[in-house]
């Protein structure tokens, strides 16, 4: 199994909980955008407002998610320090205010802002990959979260040269910028840098959450090579613009390793002590089912026109990424926040005040109602959003638009609810192992 988390590493609740707290208003931002979005949201995938609402997603609320988990996962779990906490607070701060630029200057189409936000962008990733980089370069041995992490941040550097390429290309006309390239772009961030990390870090929080003591992973290694692999074959041949035939064969490849990873989670999941489901075994297994949607969805957007209307082409690959990135990812990120935000806030709160009284544990910190109602109006956005774009709705866009940013509203709103004082602890006897884990 893998080690049990080392609390006394836990960094400072202030430099995790930031990008926790700020990852929603990612969120929100996208739904606003969709909620105001035009019919030729449905045309093409590359138009500006597009383009804003997947870097809003993308780069605000699933990366920025994913930087304080990696900066709380790498001291807690694979046992690696951190090079500079106060650089991780620099790098937020510069992280924060790139996106902000990033997507207005993206929305407006605004060239000289893009360029600048986009270099700035480059900074806070380069300063994310030093800091996160050290912490799992020290860790003390080779595990499958830090292996997940090794490879997924090579991919996220990648995935940043060209994107700010692409950003220079706009200005300069360097080349030309296909649809087949910035698809490119995209899956090496989608599949190798986000669904990497989400793949190692899932192989960590799913057994230690559910209380897996006996079954092990048996694809994990079989999974990394074969996502690895594959996001760098297609990201090749699509960039060289690969025809129909090639594109599905490319995504069944894309799709195989993830497909690997979830017959462990649910493997996992079905070996568990605790039986009842909490929020992040529903978000689990809700995100599962929508990754299977994204393959299905992913399969028909590579096989071309013939599964879509010639007037509004952008269809699948609308449906894809809405499934994708909010559905797979999205249900995971919301479920593992209620497990991982309240640890850090119980042990930097409470624990130093155990055996002077009643103390929370860290299933009080948060309300287990709220977040399933959070879960449950993520998911239905997703679904909304995804029957819009293969119906070509409008109108069914927008409203999903308009849940999307109430629900990362209330995810942001639950948040902030954990760091109000909680009076009323089920006392010391909790207060143990699960204490720590739960």
């Amino acid at each position: 199994m893998n080690p049990r988390p080392a609390a006394a590493e836990s960094p400072a609740l202030w430099l995790v909980a930031p990008f926790f707290l700020a990852a929603p208003l990612g969120l929100v931002a996208a739904g606003i955008l969709l909620a105001t979005s035009q019919r030729d949201a449905f045309v093409a995938i590359n138009l500006p407002r597009t383009v804003a609402i997947t870097h809003a997603l993308v780069v605000g609320w699933v990366s920025t998610t994913m930087m304080g988990a990696v900066y709380q996962f790498g001291p807690v779990v694979i046992g690696g320090r951190l090079w500079s906490e106060r650089l991780a607070r620099v790098q937020f701060v510069t992280h924060a205010l790139a996106v902000t630029w990033f997507v207005l200057s993206l929305s407006h189409w605004h060239l000289n802002a893009m360029g600048g936000a986009g270099v700035l962008l480059v900074v806070s990733f380069i300063l994310f990959l030093l800091n996160a980089g050290v912490s799992v370069a020290r860790a003390p041995r080779w595990n499958l979260p830090r292996a997940y992490l090794a490879v997924s941040l090579t991919f996220l550097g990648a995935t940043f040269v060209l994107g700010i390429t692409y950003v220079g290309t706009l200005q300069h006309l360097w080349f030309p910028i296909t649809l087949g390239r910035l698809s490119a772009h995209a899956h090496l961030g989608l599949a190798g840098w986000l669904g990497l990390t989400l793949m190692g870090v899932s192989y960590q929080l799913v057994p230690m959450f559910t209380v897996v003591q006996r079954a092990k992973p048996r694809f994990g290694r079989a999974a990394l090579i074969v996502t690895s692999v594959s996001a760098i074959a297609f990201a090749w041949f699509v960039s060289e613009g690969a025809g129909p035939p090639a594109r599905v064969l490319l995504a069944v490849g894309l799709a195989t390793g993830p497909a690997l990873w979830a017959a462990d989670e649910i493997h996992l999941l079905r070996h568990r002590v605790r039986r009842r489901l909490d929020v992040q075994g529903h978000a689990t297994y809700g995100s599962l089912a929508f990754l299977s949607l994204a393959a299905a969805a992913g399969m028909m957007a590579a096989a071309g026109t013939p599964f879509t209307p010639s007037t509004e082409p952008a269809r699948w690959l609308l449906a894809y990424g809405t499934l994708a990135i909010g559905g797979w990812m999205g249900l995971a990120l919301i479920g593992n926040s209620y497990k991982i935000l309240p640890f850090i806030v119980w042990y930097h709160r409470y624990l130093p005040h155990a055996g002077q009284g009643p103390i929370p544990v860290a299933a009080d910190i948060y309300h287990e109602g709220a977040a399933n109602a959070v879960l449950a109006l993520h998911a239905g956005a997703v679904a909304v959003l995804a029957a819009a774009a293969l119906l070509g709705q409008l109108e069914l866009l927008r409203a999903g638009g308009v849940l999307l940013a109430a629900g990362g509203a209330c995810h942001g709103a639950t948040m902030l609810h954990m760091f109000l004082p909680k009076t009323t602890g089920r006392g010391l006897a909790r207060a143990g192992p699960q204490g720590v884990t739960s």
